[in-house]
């Protein structure tokens, strides 16, 4: 199935196995552009990278109900983030 967000956002991913992470910026562009082509997003998880390996974070990750499209919540969750070093999966449906 075609995925127009993998399209969009080839070159700014850290790609690892069949995952994307995004840096914040780009994070908030791509629920922006989940919204314009209509794509609900489920949820984010968010890490950082150590010297000692991969740093998952709850406190900077979120679910959502799916059934709803969700980019204000997205948007608004991501807008309150001031630490700028995670790195966030972005869950969504094609």
């Amino acid at each position: 199935m075609y995925d127009i967000i993998e399209e969009i956002y080839a070159d700014k991913a850290i790609r690892y196995d069949n995952m994307w992470f995004y840096f914040i910026d780009t994070a908030k562009d791509v629920v922006a552009d989940c919204k314009k082509h209509n794509i609900k997003i489920r949820g984010f998880e968010a890490l950082k990278l150590t010297g000692a390996g991969i740093q998952p974070s709850m406190e900077h990750s979120m679910d959502f109900n799916p059934n709803e499209g969700n980019w204000e919540k997205a948007d608004e969750f991501l807008s309150k983030i001031k630490d700028t070093t995670y790195l966030y999966d972005i869950m969504y449906e094609i």
